[in-house]
């Protein structure tokens, strides 16, 4: 049995309680080829045949499977599994009527790909099956649901978060002491890379922007791919990487000066910059509780770096991390039109979240750091260990 995904199960249905809904309805097909991500929460493995993972309310877990899908479901110990060869209908519809729920929830949203998983496809599939019945009135979007599911993570989750952020701290330091002058953003990218192959883990993204190596002003994003620049003395250098180890990410930031010929310590406006950017990040950590929206915690950090006469930085204050480095639902945003109603979800505690503001600087480049906090109802606790000095390099 996979403890996390039993784990997850039985979260799912405490919060099927909490919602007022009777089931939670997870269709799919094919999932190598068209991934419907919750399945990584509930499900190891992949299904070919038209596919219902189901948990109730009463805290069953059932699956519907094609008979050449069945073995390996059951091998998971963790659903009732209902086997069919010809009809996944003529086994779905008895189930339905039997269990007659009166609020089924399922993966659509408008507003966040983490509960936007079935597919359009599926969607008209499931209407169609339900064509003629009271349960096709009964659909209602899952967001909440996911949100909460995968945003409260258990002891063993946070533990897994734990030894990603500990082995990329780890890096960081062999970053310090490998640096120097000259060297291009690529080479000190490649040594990263190397470093994940010969300890047999994996990057927390794609390998072509993880690690990003930023040196000097930027032209690129914070989403760019490391170049052929040559590190300069007088640059700020900004790294962004981390690393997944046991199915769990870390996504962390950290800023080095390379100090300029005579300088023993950086330039006193590069230094303000970097205090009014760590003194923000302290302001959203401790107002990281539960209840608090995302979008009030964003607006903290950047109404301080805006007063103090720095450019607003142009993405989100932060997003959580869990199985993947962009996860859960809710945000620490803004109130953008491109993030919709997300800034105005509450946080919960147990959701673990970066907080990554920035300070765009001419003439030294980007200053920034990405720490990894957990919300709790004391306010947010840090599991990344905070970087509190510009780190030199002489």
């Amino acid at each position: 049995m996979n403890l996390l995904i039993d784990e997850k199960l039985k979260q799912a249905a405490g919060l099927l309680e909490e919602g007022d809904a009777d089931l939670w309805l997870t269709l799919v097909r094919e999932s190598s080829r068209t991934h419907d991500p919750i399945l990584d929460y509930i499900f190891e493995g992949h299904v070919v045949w038209p596919s219902a993972f189901m948990v109730t309310r009463s805290r069953e877990a059932f699956a519907i499977v094609g008979s050449l899908d069945a073995l390996s479901v059951e091998s998971l110990g963790t659903y009732k599994v209902i086997p069919y060869v010809q009809s996944f209908r003529e086994s779905f519809l008895p189930f339905l009527e039997k269990l007659g729920p009166k609020k089924i929830l399922i993966n659509y949203s408008s507003e966040t790909a983490t509960a936007d998983g079935m597919t359009h496809g599926m969607y008209l599939y499931l209407q169609e099956i339900l064509q003629g019945t009271p349960f096709r009135e009964r659909l209602h979007s899952s967001q909440e649901l996911i949100g909460s599911l995968i945003g409260r993570k258990s002891q063993e989750e946070v533990g897994r978060i734990q030894r990603a952020i500990d082995a990329t701290l780890g890096l960081f330091e062999e970053v310090t002491r490998l640096l120097k002058p000259g060297m291009t953003e690529k080479e000190v990218a490649a040594y990263l890379s190397q470093r994940i192959e010969e300890n047999r883990w994996k990057p927390a993204w794609d390998v072509e922007t993880c690690p990003a190596v930023f040196s000097g002003p930027q032209k690129g994003g914070a989403h760019s791919s490391p170049t052929d620049k040559a590190i300069q003395r007088g640059e700020v250098v900004n790294i962004d990487f981390g690393l997944m180890i046991d199915g769990y990410v870390s996504d962390l930031q950290r800023s080095w000066y390379l100090l300029a010929p005579g300088e023993k310590e950086p330039p006193e406006g590069l230094k303000k910059a970097f205090r009014v950017l760590i003194d923000s990040v302290d302001l959203a950590v401790k107002a990281l509780k539960p209840g608090v929206k995302g979008v009030e915690i964003d607006s903290l950090t950047r109404n301080h770096i805006t007063s103090q006469g720095y450019p607003e930085f142009p993405h989100a204050l932060g997003h959580q991390v869990g199985r993947c480095a962009h996860d859960g639902v809710a945000l620490l945003a803004p109130p953008w039109e491109r993030y919709g109603n997300i800034p105005e979800l509450t946080l919960e505690e147990g959701m673990v979240f970066t907080v990554e503001p920035r300070i765009s600087l001419p003439q030294w480049g980007v200053v920034t750091v990405e720490e990894i906090v957990k919300v709790t109802p004391q306010g947010g606790v840090y599991l990344s260990k905070p970087q509190k000095e510009l780190i030199l390099v002489g």
